[in-house]
């Protein structure tokens, strides 16, 4: 079977089968699609072969970041992962014969995630920084960062917001997470209290929760979307993110997901389960919340060479 064949037909088992997130879809149809540019439109399953993976690994090597740099290994990951699946599939379906075992692709080594997140004195300059901008984008913005603080929101999740689903009385509402999977999110006190301040200078009737102003007026088209078209971008909210944080001084880079770092340590140093914590975060495996532990633990380290010496 054609390549472009068995990709068309694995992106529709995602999409209807495993009912995948367009994120998902997008970042699988990128990586099978550099495979197809790597051999030809007219490759078939049977072809893909351990030269054809020395090939694509070359090519991705020579992949450039927006800096021109090469890209990280995380990255590089990222096109391995989506074809290691496809060929799974392929296997399952029988739609060639021979089909490249997926372990054969071999995965490249990354080094350890920093998850560290940052301290309390820093969020707080992130808090209460004043840019300049005009009442509406600092409202929304600081609405944003307690949102992502404060909730551990995904900023896939947090993007996808709409204003009808937050609960601003009960303090609470559901997402649809990593995988499909739903989970209750909680609001704090000041989350609300920023929603609201941020909620009392729109006037629209737009169904996301975070837009952008680049339209001062209201067109047709908007109004027929509900305002789709003006929901705030992941790229336009990590820009926000880190250009916040560097003009509050942070030296490390902030990011939407270093804030959900941040989230989950606070709640272990003081003293939530680490149950809890995954179950807020949205985390299939509680192996991926145990990372966060060992920030905590480098915490009861200092305080007892603090209170009781080396």
């Amino acid at each position: 079977m054609l390549i472009t064949e068995a990709k068309e037909r694995y992106l529709r088992y995602l999409r209807n089968t495993k009912n995948a997130s367009q994120y998902t879809l997008r970042n699988y149809d990128r990586s099978l699609s550099f495979l197809v540019e790597v051999m030809s439109d007219t490759a078939e399953v049977r072809d893909i072969s351990l030269l054809v993976l020395d090939d694509l690994n070359d090519a991705i090597f020579e992949k450039k970041n927006q800096k021109g740099e090469r890209v990280s290994a995380t990255t590089r990951n990222i096109y391995l992962i989506p074809i290691r699946s496809f060929l799974k599939f392929c296997v399952k379906r029988e739609l060639d014969d021979p089909i490249l075992s997926p372990e054969k692709i071999e995965l490249i080594k990354t080094d350890p995630s920093d998850a560290s997140g940052i301290t309390l004195e820093e969020l707080d300059r992130l808090r209460n920084l004043e840019t300049g901008k005009n009442e509406l984008i600092e409202a929304r913005n600081r609405a944003i960062i307690e949102m992502l603080f404060s909730t551990g929101l995904r900023i896939s999740e947090l993007c996808a917001l709409d204003v009808e689903q937050v609960n601003l009385d009960l303090k609470e509402f559901t997402v649809i997470g990593k995988g499909r999977k739903v989970r209750t999110v909680y609001l704090t006190d000041l989350a609300v209290a920023k929603l609201q301040v941020y909620l009392s200078f729109r006037a629209d009737i737009f169904a996301p929760l975070f837009i952008n102003t680049k339209n001062n007026r209201t067109a047709k088209s908007e109004i027929e979307d509900k305002g789709e078209s003006r929901r705030l971008s992941r790229t336009s909210i990590e820009i926000m993110v880190r250009d916040r944080g560097r003009k509050a001084g942070i030296t490390k880079p902030v990011t939407p997901h270093k804030l959900r770092h941040t989230f989950a340590t606070t709640l272990l140093r003081n003293g939530a389960d680490i149950r809890s914590v995954q179950e807020l975060l949205g985390h299939k495996n509680i192996a991926t919340t145990q990372i966060y532990t060992h920030y905590a633990n480098a915490d009861l380290k200092k305080a007892h060479q603090t209170f009781l010496g080396n």
